[in-house]
């Protein structure tokens, strides 16, 4: 699982979505699953946003930023890969291109 911490305000954040767009075709059929959680915005701010850039993820709200504070996020975007045991196995903080190679090698690993 990929866990991203992001903001529709957030730059990097929106185009790093393309690339995890790119992986999760990638792994289609796959055990895999891309979670992206919202940090401190609007549900309307954010469905509008979703909508009109056909964000094809799963999305959580974290308008208080609770959860940003338990995984420690500080930097947007900041991303966890999680094993299937529920541990946290890479992070990443700032934008990654989750299509290249590296990023691809490391989850397929995570997926073995």
């Amino acid at each position: 699982m990929l866990v991203n911490f992001w903001a529709t305000w957030c730059e990097p954040c929106r185009e790093e979505m393309v690339s995890m767009r790119k992986l999760q075709e990638r792994l289609a059929g796959r055990p895999f699953v891309t979670l992206l959680v919202n940090y401190g915005e609007s549900r309307l701010r954010v469905s509008e946003f979703v909508k009109r850039e056909s964000v094809g993820f799963r999305i959580l709200l974290d308008p208080n930023q609770d959860a940003s504070r338990a995984w420690r996020v500080r930097v947007l975007p900041s991303s966890f890969l999680i094993d299937g045991e529920g541990r946290v196995r890479y992070s990443v903080i700032g934008e990654l291109d989750w299509a290249g190679a590296d990023a691809v090698s490391m989850v397929q690993d995570l997926l073995r």
